[in-house]
């Protein structure tokens, strides 16, 4: 950052949104720069990552999950397959359909950029004591969370008070 340019307005920093954008450039580009050292972008750590938890899932299925506009998506596994890290191969059983799998390279390089990005993390968050940087990790996905409800980890309850299936149906825990 440029600390020559002068001190941030008081207005602004009021406006906690002003804030959390500006700690989310810095950590967006601090994560840009890491992720151009292993060649690769944003969208293709989620994707690697996304495959690792569900795999192997046709393109569109990465997609929807990812929200991915399918035309970059198939750039985005394009890439990856030509590094080596994905397998793209035709579904055998609908042969209009791209399945996608992880390679080994591909979770070798996904584990790599994933401890790397913990070491980020670390960085980022340097200011932060221990208990401090838990609440604010917590507070951060609370307001994930609510702001995408797909962040949701499996086993936790709804607002309601209900837990969500697989199916995508409720049941009361």
């Amino acid at each position: 950052m440029d600390e020559t340019a002068g001190p941030l307005p008081p207005r602004l920093l009021g406006v906690t949104t002003f804030a959390l954008a500006q700690v989310a450039r810095a950590g967006r580009t601090a994560m840009g720069r890491m992720m151009d050292e292993h060649g690769l972008g944003l969208w293709h750590f989620a994707v690697l990552a996304s495959l690792d938890d569900a795999a192997p899932a046709s393109q569109r299925e990465l997609g929807r999950r990812l929200r991915i506009d399918p035309s970059d998506l198939v750039e985005v596994v394009g890439r990856l397959a030509d590094a080596g890290l994905v397998r793209r191969e035709r579904d055998p059983s609908d042969r209009r359909r791209y399945v996608v799998e992880l390679t080994a390279d591909g979770r070798a390089e996904l584990d790599e950029v994933t401890r790397r990005a913990a070491a980020l993390d670390d960085r980022l968050l340097e200011p932060l004591g221990a208990d401090d940087r838990a609440a604010f990790e917590r507070i951060v996905r609370v307001l994930l969370v609510h702001h995408d409800p797909r962040a949701r980890p499996e086993d936790a309850p709804e607002p309601d008070g209900t837990r969500a299936t697989r199916t995508g149906r409720a049941a009361r825990g």
